[in-house]
């Protein structure tokens, strides 16, 4: 016979709305940036001569930063060394990557506030990417 009794488990709290609309918005806006920067390229090297050396210097000079706009500071929480908000090796996943690590690590441990200033972090780095690309779109046109 079984003398451990069984009951039913402890409700889990309530989990607060999270606001994902900066950051779809943010998504949105990179997707706009990125397929006009696909456009004059494809034009650009289709017509190799509008290419000047000039141009090509303004639009890396554009893009050479662009990487940097998407590392947070001062880091991701435990790991301060990792400040890639799009993909970073997961906490208990060695060198498994995980996307978007700051909102979702911080969904999964369930700390709310963290994940919603996550969200907005994150949001304002795709933003400022999003300009990096539009940057160099100008300069191809």
């Amino acid at each position: 016979s079984n003398t451990d009794p069984v009951g039913a488990p402890e409700r889990a709290p309530d989990v607060p709305f999270l606001s994902f609309a900066p950051l779809q918005n943010a998504v949105a806006t990179l997707t706009v940036s990125a397929k006009a920067l696909d456009g004059v390229y494809a034009t650009a090297i289709a017509n190799p001569a509008t290419l000047t050396a000039a141009r090509a210097a303004t639009v890396n000079a554009a893009l050479q930063g662009a990487e940097q706009t998407l590392l947070g500071s001062p880091g991701l929480p435990g790991r301060p060394w990792y400040r890639h908000l799009i993909y970073a090796p997961g906490l208990y996943t060695g060198y498994g990557a995980k996307t978007m690590p700051g909102v979702r690590e911080a969904i999964e441990e369930h700390r709310w506030q963290e994940a919603g200033d996550f969200i907005l972090q994150t949001a304002a780095a795709l933003e400022a990417y999003s300009k990096t690309l539009d940057a160099a779109t100008a300069a191809l046109k």
